[in-house]
């Protein structure tokens, strides 16, 4: 009587374990997929883009303050 119960204890535990295993392999394939790789990407460029336009911004206002200052005329 005990090998039964101890056997399906071990029966349902690999039952349990392997229905995790492949709700974890799930997520990971839907995370790593091609549409989620390229949004997330997306999202990182359009933030980088927006960095990039910020620095030109102060760069050419740096630059106008320092031709004023030298007095040469703005570009």
């Amino acid at each position: 009587m005990r090998r039964i119960f101890w056997g399906l204890v071990g029966v349902g535990l690999g039952v349990v374990v392997g229905a995790q295993v492949v709700r974890w392999a799930n997520r990971t394939k839907a995370k790593y997929s091609p549409p989620n790789l390229a949004r997330e990407a997306g999202g990182k460029i359009a933030g980088f883009r927006e960095t990039v336009q910020r620095g030109l911004e102060e760069m050419d206002q740096a630059e106008a303050e320092i031709r004023a200052e030298l007095g040469l005329p703005p570009q």
